[in-house]
C-alpha cells in the first residue's frame, strides 16, 4: 500500500476515534439520523462508544507509525 493511503487511514481512524471518545452521545444520534433508526444515547452504549474510540486511536497511531517507519 502506498504512503498516502496508509496515512489516510491512519488519519481516519484517528478521528473516527476521538470523536467516538470525546463524543460518544452526538455520535450516536448523529449515526441513528443518518441510518433512520430510533436514537439510542443511552449510557451504557455510550461508553462502549468510548471503548471503540480507544480501539481506534490505538489502530490509527499504529498505521501512522508503520507508514512513516
Amino acid at each position: 500500500m502506498s504512503l498516502p493511503v496508509k496515512l489516510g487511514i491512519g488519519l481516519v481512524l484517528l478521528t473516527w476515534g476521538f470523536a467516538d471518545y470525546l463524543f460518544p452521545q452526538t455520535v450516536l444520534r448523529t449515526q441513528s439520523n443518518l441510518l433512520n433508526v430510533p436514537p439510542e444515547p443511552e449510557e451504557g452504549l455510550a461508553r462502549h462508544k468510548r471503548r471503540v474510540g480507544l480501539v481506534c486511536i490505538l489502530a490509527g497511531v499504529i498505521v501512522v507509525v508503520t507508514a512513516l517507519g
